[in-house]
């Protein structure tokens, strides 16, 4: 899950980039929305990104900033954040907010904070793009905008969408090139992500009572069915009905890494001990069984899962981008 929104660049590049390796069709994403919550285009599909650029090439150090005289919301690295563009960003969230029947002031994250990192994250990835020599030529900036005016409904819906949105055009011209750039740059940063991995299929067995549990494994070791024991005593009926089969997963993906682990270090037709484990209220402590039926050393990742892998990536990346720059907030976002 994503930490922060910033503009909904990074769900749509990461789509993007599931769509080109999978060949599937990304998930539904505001297209160039300037302000978290801002009210979608109508009837918009966003076609593909063209690739990642050639990052072979040593980073493009960034050129220094002229000292401000507007004043400012916050500077990363030396670059300003225009107090007037914060709060224009403020003013879309509320009206968003407001549109939807819902008072930002009641929303359990401050909204305030939210904007702001908003601004701070998409200035990290502009100036990271910049790093990597990424560029667009404006030609392709406005080809892009001419096909979703076109995709909109025509001039006037799309103008219709950007009064309601309290932007011009050139306001969301340039925020379409900001989401351009995220693709780009987020092709760049996940591009080392596999499509394939190691995944194991395997079933579990989860009880509560340990006397049972042990009784369980023994009748296994005595060569009784996996599956109709599974279905006869598992907790957890969605598996349990079909023979406690949890299917393909590849590591990370199971709530339980006990399970994981212990399915990871078994092979096919190996059953693991008992493994005990704590429930996720914290109430009690539960019982597992596994065993694996199959292996696969390559094994491509499902488009969802692929998505989270990329999503992990790069936010990590973004995260290590946040903590070594110099972020100066000047606001007061706590009220």
């Amino acid at each position: 899950m994503l930490r922060r929104i910033f503009f909904g660049l990074l769900l749509l590049a990461l789509a993007f980039i599931v769509a080109c390796r999978e060949d599937v069709s990304p998930p539904a994403a505001a297209t160039a929305g300037v302000s978290p919550g801002a009210t979608p285009l109508p009837e918009i599909n966003t076609p593909d990104p063209s690739g990642a650029p050639d990052t072979a090439q040593p980073p493009t150090p960034i050129p220094p900033t002229p000292t401000p005289t507007e004043p400012l919301a916050a500077s990363v690295n030396s670059r300003p954040i225009f107090l007037a563009d914060y709060e224009k960003e403020l003013s879309r969230y509320e009206q968003a907010q407001a549109q939807l029947g819902l008072s930002p002031d009641e929303q359990t994250t401050n909204y305030r904070v939210v904007v702001l990192d908003a601004l701070i994250e998409t200035e990290l990835i502009s100036q990271a793009a910049e790093e990597f020599g990424i560029s667009l030529a404006p030609e392709t900036v406005d080809a892009r905008l001419a096909e979703l005016e076109e995709l909109s409904g025509g001039p006037e819906s799309f103008e219709a969408w950007l009064e309601t949105n309290q932007l011009t055009r050139e306001e969301f011209r340039e925020a379409l090139a900001t989401e351009m750039l995220t693709e780009e740059t987020v092709a760049v940063v996940t591009a080392d992500v596999p499509t394939a991995v190691e995944q194991v299929h395997a079933s579990y067995i989860q009880v509560d009572d340990q006397t049972l549990a042990q009784s369980l494994l023994d009748q296994l070791r005595n060569g009784a069915d996996f599956a109709l024991l599974a279905q006869q005593y598992s907790l957890d009926r969605v598996t349990g009905e079909n023979g406690g089969d949890l299917g393909f997963f590849a590591r990370g993906s199971l709530l339980v890494p006990a399970v994981e682990e212990a399915a990871f270090n078994l092979q096919p037709g190996e059953v693991s001990e008992v493994i005990s484990g704590t429930l996720a209220d914290g109430t009690g402590t539960t019982f597992y069984i596994v065993t694996v039926i199959e292996r696969d050393p390559q094994r491509e990742l499902t488009a969802d899962l692929l998505y989270t892998r990329l999503q992990e990536r790069f936010e990590s990346w973004l995260a290590e981008r946040e903590a070594q720059a110099e972020i100066i907030r000047f606001v007061d976002t706590s009220t």
